[in-house]
């Protein structure tokens, strides 16, 4: 019996390289969300309004998105809980 070598996996790498890069550093980025987020931390003090106003729309979207999420959260474990403490009484109950 002979055994295959075992050769180097191929993977699927894309030619392109990112689609954006700062105005102000030229770091590539790969979408606008994060050119957003990154003008607006790393270049606060010589960023235009505009990118400024983007950034703190960014910035306010993500907040909101957060909270959802973590309200979310606590509802899911709130009723998970409960669900245990019902089949709880309901499996000792008789």
């Amino acid at each position: 019996m002979h055994a295959e070598p075992v050769t180097e996996p191929e993977y699927d790498v894309p030619e392109e390289g990112p689609a954006l890069s700062c105005p102000y550093c030229a770091r590539p980025l790969q979408t606008e969300e994060l050119l957003t987020y990154h003008v607006g931390l790393a270049h606060d003090d010589v960023c235009s309004d505009a990118e400024r106003e983007a950034f703190e729309e960014a910035r306010e979207d993500e907040e909101f998105d957060l909270f959802t999420f973590h309200a979310k959260a606590a509802v899911s474990v709130f009723l998970i809980y409960f669900m245990f403490v019902f089949l709880y009484g309901l499996v000792w109950s008789g």
